[in-house]
């Protein structure tokens, strides 16, 4: 019985590659058409690699963002973060002046310093994100296991660790006046479940808002939020005074939560995807095509 003839074989190969191009199953920057007595047959690129990953950079979507572009909002200030009530629980030694914070809450919580572009001091965000689920590989018989692979048993999804925030010394210290006797209310009254409204729930909201451009003459839109629910400050770092050199104090802090959330922005390049239309239509957002395959798409 004559075996196949490699000729009409691949015929029937071509055909069934081409369809095979547009149901994405075979890659448009290195189609194979068929194979001839063995050998694969390269057919003609249909789309550049360079071109399609060079159009892609440009588009808003896969740009590279600014890691430097960011700030941090602070949603709200506990009612008790005021003099009579840290100096109720704090031992003044009979000095009045002793955390008396009242004036300086007063313009360090104020609307220009925390809601224009966030908290004014904020110089730092470690993000504690990291996600991990603790896994191992347990063996049922340990004396009968011979070649066999022990099974993936989950030992439950890893703590959160502690959101830190640091924040840039001035004159008015953000960081002694209002995150110390902050961490000083959390201290003494603690993650107690208490009714919405009642005074000693002094957790709050942060949110971590990244930035990116947008488009020229407009301003940078968020492109990433991280929020952080129930937020009490739970440590402020040790500071360290020298006489060698003056240089830009920065002060950490640490902030316990209970859960956290990660959201995308709604916003688009609007204009920039407008212009396109209007000067190009819509074939200026399809990627550049192979200089070999000028017509394909047309």
């Amino acid at each position: 019985m004559p075996g196949p003839n490699p000729f009409t074989e691949a015929i029937r190969g071509l055909g069934d590659n081409v369809s095979n191009i547009f149901k994405g199953t075979n890659p448009l920057t290195q189609p194979s058409i068929t194979s001839l007595f063995g050998f694969t047959v390269p057919g003609t690129p249909l789309v550049s690699s360079r071109d399609f990953f060079l159009t892609q950079m440009e588009s808003w979507f896969t740009a590279i963002p600014m890691r430097t572009q960011w700030m941090v909002l602070i949603e709200g200030y506990p009612e008790l973060l005021q003099t009579a009530v840290i100096q109720q629980l704090e031992n003044t030694f009979g000095n009045s002046n002793n955390y008396d914070i009242n004036q300086s809450m007063s313009i360090l919580k104020s609307f220009p310093l925390n809601k224009v572009v966030g908290c004014l001091f904020a110089q730092g965000v470690d993000i504690p994100a990291n996600e991990k689920l603790e896994v191992n590989r347990d063996k049922v018989y340990a004396d009968k296991q011979r070649g066999f692979i022990p099974g993936l048993v989950s030992n439950g999804r890893e703590p959160y660790g502690n959101l830190t925030l640091q924040f840039r010394e001035t004159n008015l210290s953000f960081t002694d006046f209002v995150v110390r006797p902050w961490t000083i209310l959390a201290e003494n009254f603690g993650f107690v479940a208490r009714p919405d409204g009642d005074q000693r729930n002094v957790s709050t909201n942060i949110h971590v808002f990244q930035f990116t451009r947008t488009y020229q003459k407009l301003s940078q839109i968020p492109r990433k939020m991280w929020s952080f629910y129930n937020c009490i400050p739970v440590s402020v770092d040790n500071k360290n005074l020298t006489y060698d050199q003056e240089s830009l104090e920065i002060n950490s802090t640490e902030w316990a939560f209970s859960n956290y959330a990660v959201a995308n922005s709604l916003y688009l390049p609007v204009p920039d995807i407008i212009n396109k239309i209007q000067q190009k239509g819509w074939k200026s957002l399809i990627p550049t095509i192979s200089p070999f395959q000028k017509d394909f798409g047309t």
